[in-house]
């Protein structure tokens, strides 16, 4: 059976490490595992819902989140590998888990620059959070 393994994509330099770490590491696998991407949007406050219809609203995330995938799938297409992409809207942490949870992949693969405090230094908020909710193995990739 293949892994399916979740990669999340947000517009920083960081998210595309685990994309690198991936394509150097090609070889160590018998069967290469399935790769998701996932951009998480942010809820957008509930006022804009009042100027703007939901349809529109929909096509700027998806756009916007396409728009942040692009160069993680560019990255895997020179190598070869053709990943799924999706864009959800919510909450970073928790999203990333429930797909996880969802899609049954087997790791979650993340890139971090460290920020703020000790754990920050280490992990940095986003990745903290993940590493608290997730119910599978995740990799942070520096």
């Amino acid at each position: 059976m293949t892994q399916q393994w979740l990669i999340p994509i947000d517009d920083s330099d960081s998210a595309l490490l685990p994309i690198t770490w991936f394509v150097e590491h090609l070889a160590d696998w018998r069967e290469v595992p399935r790769i998701h991407l996932l951009n998480v949007q942010p809820n957008l406050p509930r006022d804009i819902g009042r100027f703007i219809n939901a349809d529109t609203l929909r096509e700027f995330h998806l756009e916007r989140g396409l728009k942040m995938l692009a160069p993680a799938v560019a990255k895997l297409a020179a190598a070869g590998i053709e990943a799924e992409t999706h864009v959800l809207i919510g909450e970073a942490a928790p999203t990333v888990t429930q797909f996880a949870e969802d899609h049954q992949c087997s790791q979650i693969l993340i890139g971090t620059r460290g920020h703020t405090g000790f754990v920050g230094t280490l992990l940095g908020s986003f990745a903290s959070k993940l590493v608290h909710l997730a119910k599978v193995p995740v990799l942070i990739v520096r």
